[in-house]
């Protein structure tokens, strides 16, 4: 994934990442929205367990999971916090994000939950350990329970609409491989070679 660190503001850091002991690191509770629909339903409901120091985790919005990898992993706090004078959470998603997002955010999180990964096994209440020093993010969950939960993973995307997009995600790489038909980079100099049709 990628760390947006140009969105972290002084009040950001001073809430998450200023512990004199660690650093730049921070843990905080995973709350988990399957799409944008999913997001947009719950993140101003009440029961949603969300607070100052919870992460907005999106999936299923990478290139096979949304084809094109839309920009959607722009994310708010819910209504209350926003009222406390929380303004932003950091977020998480395995697709894109708008430029003019401000949150801190982890994008292009592969492989992408719809391809199995790591995203796919999280759930609502698990722990994040973000260590911007050493660069990971690490999930806090025995290894076993981690295992487990990837035998058991079974995470659905809306069904293709057309041949094109169901070829599209047969076809596309993650967005660590630049969200591309890897196959096609055989014909990057088509236009330099003589067309012959007949010998």
């Amino acid at each position: 994934g990628l760390l947006k660190t140009s969105a972290i503001s002084e009040d950001f850091r001073a809430r998450y990442l200023s512990d004199p002991a660690r650093p730049n690191v921070c843990e905080l509770g995973v709350v988990v929205f399957d799409g944008p629909e999913d997001y947009h339903a719950r993140i101003d409901d009440p029961e949603l367990p969300v607070d100052g120091n919870s992460i907005l985790v999106i999936r299923g919005v990478g290139p096979k999971g949304y084809p094109g990898a839309a920009e959607v992993v722009n994310m708010r706090p819910p209504d209350w916090l926003l009222r406390q004078g929380v303004n932003e959470l950091p977020t998480m998603g395995d697709g894109r994000q708008s430029g003019t997002s401000g949150a801190p955010s982890i994008l292009h999180v592969s492989p992408e939950a719809a391809a199995g990964g790591g995203l796919a096994i999280l759930e609502t209440g698990d722990r994040l350990r973000i260590d911007l020093e050493a660069r990971r993010v690490d999930l806090l969950l025995d290894e076993a329970e981690m295992a487990e939960r990837f035998r058991q993973v079974s995470f659905e995307i809306p069904a293709s609409q057309t041949w094109w997009q169901q070829t599209y995600r047969e076809k596309v790489s993650d967005l660590d491989k630049g969200g591309i038909f890897e196959d096609m980079a055989a014909y990057r100099e088509i236009g330099k070679k003589p067309t012959r049709r007949i010998e």
